[in-house]
Parts: structure tokens; sequence; C-alpha cells
């Protein structure tokens, strides 16, 4: 079966909009089999989707809705997106920070099939949360979140030993698509745990990836890969 095609942060191109209401329309309408998206909570406990932790040097749990809805005007809540992809689309949301995956769960539960729903988080504590929670999401551990030194030997140790994979109870890896192309993900691959990459807009490779065993693909471009 081919891999999933997962529209990052409901984008379709380059040039669309990020966690918005548009862009994610526009990849429910190109056919993608699931949207990405990030999520965090606003002081004033309204779950939106947001990719950085700060908005003008300011934490997001810092600032209500409205004083971020001040600065974007796309900004929107998670239950808008929820209503929109219901019976439509699956999502793949990425919960960016602990403490709110109690609500995170109930919401896409009572909206959503078991198969039509993702959950992925660089933290293995948020991961391991949601499957005590409730053991049939389909949660998967992102690795590899920036490029440094650091980092790499996080990954390097994490694909030789699997300390936090095992910890988080996740049912898949997410894996930056060059740690897969490096072959440190080949552990996984040899317990034949389900790999998702991340972000692959490279369009030789995404042709390559559709003939391969990858269960699903995150992709700022689907648009490329629909359209062959």
């Amino acid at each position: 079966m081919s891999p999933r095609i997962i529209s990052h942060r409901g984008k379709v191109d380059l040039s669309s909009p990020e966690n918005d209401l548009i862009g994610i329309q526009q990849a429910i309408e190109l056919g993608v089999d699931m949207v990405e998206f990030d999520v965090r909570r606003t002081s004033d406990d309204v779950l939106v989707c947001h990719h950085d932790a700060k908005v003008d040097g300011v934490a997001v749990s810092n600032l209500s809705y409205n004083m971020i809805k001040d600065n974007n005007k796309h900004l929107c809540k998670v239950d808008e997106v929820l209503s929109l992809c219901k019976g439509k689309i699956g999502v793949n949301l990425e919960i960016k920070e602990a403490g709110f995956e109690t609500r995170v769960v109930d919401m896409l539960v009572s909206n959503f099939s078991y198969e039509d729903i993702y959950v992925t988080s660089f933290l293995p504590s948020v991961i391991r949360s949601v499957k005590s929670i409730d053991s049939k999401i389909v949660s998967g551990l992102l690795l590899g979140d920036a490029i440094s030194y650091q980092v790499f030997y996080r990954i390097i140790k994490e694909a030789l030993f699997m300390t936090n994979f095992l910890y988080s109870k996740a049912d898949f890896i997410s894996p930056y698509y060059k740690i897969y192309e490096m072959g440190l993900i080949r552990n996984f691959q040899k317990k034949r745990i389900p790999i998702q990459l991340w972000t692959v807009n490279e369009l030789n490779f995404l042709k390559d990836l559709i003939n391969s065993d990858i269960q699903s693909i995150v992709t700022d471009v689907p648009i490329e890969i629909l359209g062959i």
C-alpha cells in the first residue's frame, strides 16, 4: 500500500499559508490523505494552531487568543480546524507542549474514527500520555527537531538504543527525512516499526517513496506528488 500523503501545516505548495483554514481547505480539495498542524495553548486556555513557541519574543502560553489574533489575523482554533476536516480528511495533530493531552484526545475521538487520527510530538512524555489516555490513538515520536551537534548526538543515541521511542510507547517513528536518507533508522526498520518522514519536498525522492514501505510522508508540496 502506498504511503499516506500528509499536508505539512495544511500546505499544498511552498506559497501556501501555514496552519490556516484557507490552506487546509485547499489541501482537502487537492485530495491529500491527512493534514498536519501544530497545537499550542494560550494563556486563556484556547488551543490554537501555531508553530512557533513565541510571538514577538513572548511565549504563546503567556498571550491570550485575542492578543495573538491581533498579530495574526489567520490564527485559527483547533476546534475550527477539526470542524473543517471532519468527515472529509484525516488529521495529524502535532502537540508542541505538554499539559492538554486529554483535551486533544477527547476532541479527536469525538470527531474522527481512529484510522483518521495521528498524534505526533517531539516530546516522549506527551506521546506516552496520549497512549495512556487512549491506547488506540495512533501516535508517533518526532525525531530531529534542529540541526546541531547536540541534536545529532541525540539522533545517533536514539537510532542505536530507541530509548525515547520505547518510553513513549509510540506506534511509529517520525524522523526528518535526511535522517532516513543517512540510514540512521535501520534499527527501526529491522524491527518493522512504521516510519513517517518529514518534511519531504524533493520531487524525485517523493516519487521513490511512493513505492516504498514508508507509512506516511509529510510534505509542503503535496500538489507535486498528487499531480503525477
